[in-house]
């Protein structure tokens, strides 16, 4: 065997141990059409080609979204029977493979091409209630009104997370009156909660997506998993309200952008992410810290992150080796980085459930 097919082969072993770890997560984020696909995908040299294609962090759902994308956008086949978003009686998942085994190989073409021109930018609306405590947090100590820079921004949703209403505590209602939605979960511990006055908003990303934009909005619908509908209502109801929310947009390298948008933005400044930079090489995740601590020279920043675990990242990508295997739980770490004069001191804040809907505050 020859190092090329040597390199090809083990870049397959890697994305089929993406598949398999992909059965359990997606079972517990209660998907078990994409936990059926990830394990016979897992066992297919052509669907894990096609997959291969898309980021190396995350392939099998990368691989799901496009399919989902093309489903959604009217493309008619079989496998739409097998996607709760697409009928409202859909097939057992379990026998879904066949169909969607055919339908990757028949638009692998279609397939290669989204992989490789839209990254994953999942967001769901529920992810805001991680960001409330460290907001109410940070605002504590910077003042306001805060202003906000969010790398890796997707569609904007955390960015208007001052628009909707929370309850992190029982019994404990925070967030405006006539918010659309009323976002539940738990949390233990923390600083006292509320909705800090919001000055600018500046949203970062590769690829910045336009609420106006149907095929841009289909996109995102399809990075939701079929089975949660409600959680997909809500992000088409939430893009409604980035449309309406005065946010500046900056597209391309955040390593590139940032100081820019840290040169607009007036103090106090908080810069954020969530999700996000679980997906970066660990020489880009320096690099932030290097960019942040040059600019701290002139200012104080305050940053905060909501990210998957490493662990969480090893697991996704295929790179856990069997390790996952005795995993109970793969957790969020919320982490808290001030800036000044050129120096950075960073503590975790909190651990979340893999869902993100329980935390246990630390700091």
């Amino acid at each position: 065997m020859s190092l090329e097919q040597e390199l090809a082969e083990a870049g397959l072993d890697r994305i089929a141990g993406a598949f398999r770890a992909g059965v359990k997560v997606y079972t517990s984020e209660k998907s078990p059409l994409y936990a059926a696909l990830a394990k016979a995908g897992a066992d297919d040299p052509d669907i894990l080609e096609i997959a291969s294609h898309g980021m190396a962090s995350a392939p099998p759902v990368h691989l799901f979204t496009s399919v989902h994308f093309l489903l959604l956008g009217g493309l008619a086949d079989p496998l739409a029977s097998y996607f709760p978003t697409l009928t409202e009686s859909p097939l057992p998942p379990d026998e879904a493979w066949p169909d969607f085994r055919r339908f990757c190989l028949e638009h692998r073409d279609e397939l290669i091409e989204l992989l490789r021109t839209r990254p994953v930018q999942m967001t769901y609306v529920e992810r805001c209630r991680n960001i409330l405590a460290p907001m109410s947090y940070i605002a504590d100590q910077a003042g306001e009104p805060l202003n906000l820079i969010e790398i890796g921004c997707s569609v904007g949703v955390l960015l208007t997370f001052d628009r909707y209403a929370y309850e992190l505590h029982e019994g404990e209602r925070v967030g405006p009156e006539d918010a659309p939605f009323l976002l539940k979960g738990k949390l233990a511990g923390g600083p006292k909660l509320r909705i800090p006055r919001i000055g600018t908003r500046t949203g970062l990303d590769l690829n910045i997506i336009d609420t106006n934009s149907e095929e841009d909005r289909r996109w995102m619908l399809a990075t939701c998993f079929p089975e949660l509908l409600e959680k997909q209502a809500q992000l088409a109801e939430a893009m409604d309200i980035v449309a309406e929310t005065d946010i500046r947009w900056m597209e391309g390298d955040a390593l590139v952008n940032l100081r820019q948008a840290l040169a607009d933005t007036p103090d106090p400044v908080c810069v954020f992410h969530n999700a996000c930079l679980f997906y970066w090489p660990q020489e880009a995740k320096a690099a932030l810290d290097e960019l942040l601590c040059e600019e701290s020279r002139k200012r104080t920043i305050y940053r905060f992150g909501v990210e998957p675990s490493d662990r969480h990242n090893e697991v996704m990508s295929g790179t856990a080796g069997d390790r996952e295997k005795t995993d109970t739980e793969i957790t969020g770490e919320l982490t808290y980085t001030c800036y000044s004069d050129g120096k950075l001191d960073r503590k975790i804040l909190a651990l979340s459930s893999v869902t993100l809907g329980e935390t246990k505050w630390l700091g």
